[in-house]
């Protein structure tokens, strides 16, 4: 999205805890509604446009003016936050966006920013705000189109993508191998020559960005949040996580909650 803060004017920005007895809507708005989902599961439904989504934290998405939606939480609760505001000179709806691919963690992180200074409410941090809001935007666009990728990048995006969401059964890359039905060497060999990266380090990659989001979004234990992403223990996570993020688990899901 293309817009300097001028064309911008900031509404409601708040957060709170969401339960079945509390729908979301139906509602249409006439401005934009960017909703976040903090913690739990949330279920968007466009009957407009015959979409439905379902947010599991941390996730969002970006409701265009004009845009009829409702919803609900698919667990006892979820805490989330809105923040409605008016952009002119920009597509009204009906529509919706999504964040970019692996951005919503950084997302969310700029979003507990904005929170605070709106929390704050300061009338000479009024342009601050509205810098951030056009940033958090910014991972709202959508990319060119992708190069063309090679067979073997397509079979390698769908190994991870699978992986990904099994990781408490990738206990190490030989299973991420047995997924293409190759050994462990040869996975090893088409990673780096696809990515110029090793494949160690991206399975650790995403068993430590899932640890991220479990720890920011739930309030599940290290040791089972350490099964969940495939680590025997929740020392070999909390060793791992310090060397590569630089907190401990306990300091970075203090560190992330924004109700805290």
């Amino acid at each position: 999205m293309s817009c300097d803060t001028d064309q911008l004017e900031l509404r409601d920005h708040r957060f709170g805890r969401i339960n079945r007895r509390m729908p979301i809507g139906p509602v249409q708005w006439p401005f934009h509604d960017l909703f976040w989902v903090h913690e739990g599961r949330v279920a968007i439904d466009f009957p407009e446009l015959g979409a439905k989504l379902e947010l599991m934290a941390p996730a969002g998405v970006l409701i265009l003016p004009d845009t009829q939606f409702r919803g609900m939480t698919l667990g006892a609760f979820a805490t989330a936050s809105i923040c409605h505001f008016t952009m002119t000179g920009e597509p009204t709806g009906p529509g919706y966006a999504l964040p970019n691919p692996d951005e919503a963690l950084h997302l969310q992180n700029l979003i507990r920013l904005a929170m605070h200074l709106a929390r704050r409410d300061r009338p000479d941090e009024l342009p601050r705000r509205k810098r951030l809001l056009l940033s958090l935007l910014d991972g709202f666009e959508r990319g060119s189109a992708p190069a063309a990728t090679t067979a073997d990048e397509d079979r390698l995006t769908i190994a991870w993508t699978q992986a990904g969401q099994n990781l408490h059964r990738m206990r190490t890359l030989a299973d991420v191998a047995a997924l293409l039905g190759i050994s462990e060497s040869a996975l090893r060999a088409m990673h780096r020559k696809a990515r110029h990266t090793s494949a160690g380090e991206h399975l650790r990659e995403l068993r430590l960005t899932r640890s991220e989001e479990l720890l920011v979004s739930t309030d599940k234990s290290l040791a089972t949040i350490a099964a969940e992403v495939g680590y025997g223990h929740a020392a070999t996570l909390a060793a791992a996580f310090r060397k590569r993020r630089g907190k401990t688990p306990g300091q970075y899901r203090h560190w992330s909650n924004p109700f805290a």
